[in-house]
């Protein structure tokens, strides 16, 4: 039987919500928030350090959200970062010796992790899944675009309060 669009959404949702759950445990058993162990891994991939700029544009995170990681993984002394020396107006990253270590350990742990799970499919269906989710990703983003540009209503803000 086929399923409705309400039921394919909402089978969605429950999937997209129940990942981001996982993940958010699976880090927080590690002591660091989704969002530091996405850090980690990206700078944990790097030979040389980053731009913040760059870590908001690769993982699709805010400005505020990388600064306040990168503060709690500074204070942890897990990362530093300085102004980069080809644009004094960037701000770099780097993993400290220390953080490097913990950001090798923590990446390796999440791959095993994330290779377990996706064992317990055939080939055809992890080449399905992230196929498939690509172009959902794409497909929105794209969209995302299309409402932009016609100049889509956005949703009116909260009463701040003021008589205007």
């Amino acid at each position: 039987m086929a399923r409705t669009m309400d039921e394919v959404l909402n089978r969605y949702y429950e999937s997209w919500l129940g990942l981001d759950a996982v993940y958010e445990k699976w880090a927080a058993r590690r002591g660091v928030t989704f969002n530091m162990l996405n850090i980690l891994a990206l700078l944990h991939e790097q030979t040389e350090p980053i731009a913040q700029s760059e870590l908001c544009r690769r993982l699709h995170l805010s400005k505020q959200t990388v600064a306040s990681v990168i503060d709690s993984l500074e204070k942890r002394g897990i990362a530093a970062r300085h102004v980069s020396e080809e644009d004094r107006r960037s701000r770099v990253v780097r993993l400290t010796e220390e953080g490097r270590a913990f950001a090798r350990e923590i990446s390796t742990a999440l791959r095993r992790f994330e290779r377990r799970s996706l064992s317990m499919l055939s080939e055809e269906e992890r080449t399905a899944l992230v196929d498939t989710t690509y172009k959902l990703w794409r497909s929105m983003a794209d969209e995302l675009e299309r409402e932009e540009n016609a100049g889509c209503a956005q949703w009116p803000r909260a009463d701040t309060g003021s008589s205007d």
